[in-house]
């Protein structure tokens, strides 16, 4: 339609029209055809209006080309500005939200009113694209403000110009990928899934929970469907970021370039489009001429250009120029409404299921504020600030709002503020999205004050750093030489660079930028090496002593040079080791992302994994671990070693289950150098445990707030912690929208105390002020029982089956699809012989205090469930008796059972991983413990701690059998009911019960006797004999208000039992 219009108008052009009033029917019915719209027409100053867009119209060339003509301000000055004017008084809509365009059929002017005065725009000469900004402001209505409803309608994922325009990227990438050999596209594909696409190891739901959320499709491999809509997805969201960031630099007069999106849109010629892009946004000019050096540094995401060059995606150009067209109506001469916009665009650009995958979750302003006045004083105006994983800037926009205010108290000048600013708030990303985002956040807070600083230059201090691995990673300061590794199979940079120049931020921009250009010429080593000598910036002895590191390194990149990489790595290198030259903070603060180690891609696990065990916040713990530790962990530890002052203060909103779980032993050391005798210590100052809210809208998680302070002492117990909680009548959930005086009128504040429960590294008790004086007793490790984990099979619906029926030699089972999220195709039904079936207990629904509900009279056959159990261990010779036991023909049915399950047995993750030898059908977790008579048992997964007693029950055609417990139920295993029924009394004794709940993670309750002493057994005790034959009669009592009565008994008898103990052991 907007082509239409164009064709239409032009061929009133061509015949050629005469004047005023010819031009005036062309552009309104080409206009009305192309909207639908109805033009309002009169003479009273101005020619058509719909709404708040008024049009001028002149007769044919009556500007002559130029703004200065007194034809063009007679139809901007003398008509539009009145009209606009008093159409602004007569309706009570702002002045400024009007468009006005001004026409004279061979040039086209869009303008505003501001403060009562009218300025105009670009002189655009007639072509499809102008038309096409004619069409887009008619359709618009009014200028739009900056907010993020508007911006996420016109440009985000979903809007239809996104689609389009990443359709073609798409298009584009996929053939690239499929052509044979290597190209730039394929390469950077490869670096940017290895640098920074950290979608490695997603399971298939979350694959296709974020295929669900891309709104464009995929030609190319199926293998790359995901990887490659995301490189497209970020390479879209950093050009829209990069172009706003040039309209606001525009808007706020700190560049000469006007309207920098209008200018591109109507340039008639795509070459000159793809140029101003290439050297205005890419290559920052726009943004150097603003005074803002390196603001755009990345050079992975400027592809698009690329593809448009290469003329394989034919509507590519069209639609961006659609987007430039629309981006141009929006006012953002306004920097108070665009505060916080583009965080929260940021958020609105990425689908949710990957950044949940991603462990990335956007911190809402009042948590923000909440985590800043932990450690917020009034010397903060004078302190360093970094955060280390800053994604679009929330707290460095808190930081420098509060450090803006603390100035202004203190009558700072504008100058003295922006230096300040600059030097003391700092972020680090490793994503360039993010990076880049938080810098025009930045930008946006500090530009009034750059506008009162006219020829000022700086550097936004937000960089693309990795917060874990780092050129400054090595602990070993003596080597003259860093080395640090980047890139992907394509690239394997092995960067060498001298200790001296690599953390001198200054001269390595200076040998950066020398050899940067002498890449791109071409030259070699020694040519490039010539030239610095004679610009004299380094000596003669210095250049012959760095002469091999950077030979060495600088080979390398002019190899890739040569393959087409156009020089991006300099810029790459140099933001990573700007990082190393940042000096040390007073304080760190922020959100590093929650994701396990073993979502890692596996590259850069291989890389940061010599880092990690510097720092020893591996778990010792067999297999808990690198598999289970999150990642948030690692860079508390990293980032106060590398950049946090001795006496500075660190303030993480992290997971709390680092003070609990057993994978992040080593963490709770905060010992920061283990290796070293004068290691530094992060001393835990206090923690804010948010687990009974929900402060994060698209995710449910264990939020808290950690202070620790870097020392040269170790950590002092307790630790100060506070729980906090809804009030009464208010929700969990807190929206992001309230303020922080607001939340906190709906939480309320229990204040506890933390203590290690043991040893170093143990997790820590959360227990009320001077409890754990009182019940220490307990947590030593237990010496006569231990904790078990029940069976790991893997496919549930395969190995824990009803008998619907039985005869003389079998019984009737049925799989359960129902049971897993994995496919083991429809339901089977078969006849097996039942000699490898026990009565199973499935998890913690099936019990409670001291009962089972799975023995209640009234639970039918279909509810009960019963488990294979193939093997009776885990040696070798078990699997190998398990083997020569399927193959007896007594056993044929079952072993047909198993072999129609056998590709999906076979491809069980424990299976692989745990079960070397194994026959298919094998079962884990397996051992003479699993078939022990009496088992205490308790849920791995719970609110609170409660444990039961499991015996025998009956199965078909075999008679009674042991309970078998699955992998979800812990358990401890006895020959004697009396001492099993003795434990399960003191287990659910409200003591024990608190000191349980105190230092286990709720999800993560296993061998609860690795921190839990009780007194064993005796026989002669009458307490003891009585606490057992209670918790007996408990189990056996089916009425639940009979029983409550009994579990109440135990817990008193109990509670005296623990007493009378803990006094005698005391003594």
């Amino acid at each position: 339609m907007k082509q239409s219009a164009y064709d239409s108008i032009q061929e009133k052009r061509l015949q050629p029209w005469k004047g005023e009033e010819e031009v005036r029917f062309a552009w309104n019915k080409a206009l009305e055809d192309a909207t639908g719209l109805h033009l309002f027409a009169e003479r009273d100053r101005n020619d058509a209006s719909y709404n708040h867009v008024i049009i001028e119209y002149k007769a044919p060339g009556y500007f002559n080309g130029s703004k200065d003509s007194a034809a063009f301000k007679n139809a901007t000055r003398e008509r539009l500005l009145p009209y606009i004017l008093k159409k602004s008084a007569q309706t009570k809509i702002p002045e400024s939200d009007f468009i006005g365009i001004a026409i004279d059929g061979e040039h086209i002017c869009f303008a505003q009113v501001i403060d009562g005065d009218i300025t105009t725009q670009h002189l655009m000469p007639f072509s499809p694209a102008s038309v096409e900004m004619v069409v887009d402001a008619l359709r618009s209505d009014t200028r739009k403000g900056l907010t993020t409803e508007n911006l996420l309608a016109d440009f985000g994922h979903g809007s239809a110009n996104a689609r389009a325009f990443m359709q073609q990227l798409s298009d584009g990438l996929a053939q690239q990928l499929a052509l044979d050999g290597n190209n730039k596209l394929k390469m950077l594909f490869a670096e940017w899934r290895t640098l920074y696409g950290q979608v490695a190891d997603l399971s298939i739901l979350q694959a296709e929970a974020i295929a669900k959320e891309l709104k464009f499709g995929w030609s190319g491999s199926p293998v790359d469907s995901i990887s490659a809509r995301l490189f497209v997805l970020h390479t879209y969201n950093s050009m829209l970021i990069k172009l706003l960031a040039a309209e606001i630099v525009s808007a706020h007069g700190l560049t000469s370039t006007a309207q920098p999106a209008q200018s591109m849109a109507a340039l008639k010629n795509d070459a000159q489009m793809l140029e101003f892009l290439r050297s205005s946004i890419e290559r920052s000019a726009i943004f150097k001429e603003a005074g803002i050096n390196g603001f755009v540094e990345e050079a992975i995401f400027s592809w698009y250009l690329d593809v448009a060059e290469l003329g394989t995606a034919p509507e590519l150009l069209p639609t961006l120029r659609r987007l430039l067209s629309v981006l141009s109506l929006y006012r953002l001469d306004q920097l108070s409404q665009t505060r916080d916009v583009l965080r929260d665009l940021y958020q609105g650009l990425v689908p949710s299921k990957l950044r949940q995958s991603l462990g990335e979750f956007y911190t809402p302003d009042w948590l923000v504020d909440f985590t800043l006045n932990k450690i917020s004083t009034p010397v903060l105006l004078h302190q360093r600030v970094l955060d280390p994983t800053c994604g679009s800037g929330a707290f460095l926009l808190a930081v420098i709002r509060q450090k803006r205010q603390l100035a202004k108290s203190m009558d700072l000048s504008a100058k003295d503020t922006l230096d300040l600013l600059c030097d003391s708030v700092w972020g680090f990303d490793l994503n360039p999205l993010a990076v880049q985002t938080a810098r025009v956040n930045f930008l946006i807070e500090i530009a009034d004050l750059l506008a009162q600083c006219p020829g000022h230059e700086f550097e936004v201090p937000v960089l693309m750093a990795d917060a874990i691995y780092s050129p400054s990673a090595s602990p070993d300061t003596s080597k003259s030489v860093v080395q640090y590794r980047i890139g992907s199979q394509y690239a394997k940079l092995d960067i060498h660079l001298p200790a001296a120049l690599a953390l001198d931020r200054a001269r390595l921009d200076v040998m950066f930028n020398r050899m940067s250009k002498d890449v791109e010429m071409g030259l070699d080593f020694d040519e490039s090496m010539n030239k610095a000598r004679k610009a004299n910036y380094f000596s003669e002895q210095l250049l012959k002593e760095w002469d091999a590191p950077l030979r060495y390194t600088y080979n390398q990149i002019l190899n890739l040079h040569h393959q087409n990489w156009n020089g991006i790595w300099f810029r790459i290198v140099r933001n990573f080791f700007w990082s190393a030259t940042a000096g040390k903070f007073d304080v760190v603060i922020g959100n590093p992302p929650w994701v396990r180690w073993s979502k890692l891609p596996d590259l850069y696990r291989e890389r940061v994994k010599p880092t990690c065990e510097h720092y020893g916040i591996f778990s010792k713990t067999r297999r808990h671990g690198g598999n289970e530790l999150d990642i948030s962990a690692m860079i508390t530890y990293t980032v106060a070693d590398k950049w946090l002052k001795t006496d500075g203060c660190l303030a993480f909103v992290i997971t709390g289950t680092l003070f609990k779980n057993p994978s992040s032993a080593g963490f709770r050391t905060f010992k920061l150098e283990p290796s070293r005798e004068d290691s530094l210590y992060l001393q835990p100052i206090s923690v804010d445990d948010m687990k009974g809210l929900k402060p994060f809208e698209d995710a449910s998680n264990h939020t808290t707030i950690a202070i620790f302070r870097k020392s040269a002492r170790e950590a002092v117990y307790p630790v100060p912690y506070q729980v906090w909680m809804p009030r009464k009548g208010e929700k969990r959930a807190i929206k992001s929208s309230l303020t922080l005086e607001n939340v906190k009128k709906t939480l309320r504040c229990e204040v506890k105390e933390a203590f290690p429960v043991n040893e170093e590294g143990s997790p820590w008790a959360i227990l009320e002020p001077g409890r754990f004086e009182t019940i220490n007793f307990l947590s030593r490790q237990c010496l006569w029982t231990k904790g078990r984990k029940g069976i790991t099979t893997d496919l549930n619906g395969v190995y824990f089956v009803p008998i619907l029926k039985t005869n003389e030699q079998y019984v009737q089972i049925r799989s359960r699809p129902e049971a897993g999220k994995k496919d083991i195709g429809p339901v089977k039904q078969a006849w097996v012989e039942p000699a490898d079936l026990y009565p199973l207990i499935k998890g913690a629904g099936d019990f409670e205090e001291c009962y089972l509900n799975i023995d209640a009279p009234d639970i039918s056959d279909e509810e009960r469930l019963y488990t294979f159990v193939p093997n009776s261990g885990i040696s070798n010779a078990d699997y190998a008796d398990a083997e020569e036991r399927l193959e007896k023909y007594e056993l044929r049915k079952t072993a047909a059972w198993f072999e129609s399950f056998e590709p999906v047995l076979q491809a069980r993750s424990t299976y692989r991983r745990q079960m070397k030898g194994a026959p298919f059908h094998a079962v884990y977790n397996v051992g003479d413990y699993t078939f022990k008579p009496w088992k205490v048992i308790w849920p791995e997964m719970s609110s609170s701690f409660y444990a039961a007693v499991a015996g025998s029950a009956n199965v078909p055609l075999i008679g009674v059998r042991p309970y078998v417990p699955d992998h979800k139920v812990y358990f401890s295993a006895f020959d004697d009911k009396e001492t099993a029924y003795y434990l399960c009394g003191l287990l659910n004794s409200k003591t024990v019960q608190e000191w349980i709940d105190a230092h286990n993670v709720s999800i993560q309750v296993a061998d609860v006797f690795k921190h839990l002493d009780l007194p064993e057994f005796n026989k002669k005790d009458i307490h003891h004999i009585q606490l057992a034959q209670k918790v007996i009669a408990a189990h056996e009592e089916h009425d639940r208000d009979a029983r409550r009565v009994i579990v109440d008994e135990i817990k008193i008898l109990a509670e005296k039992i623990l007493t009378e103990w803990s006094v005698r052991i005391t003594n």
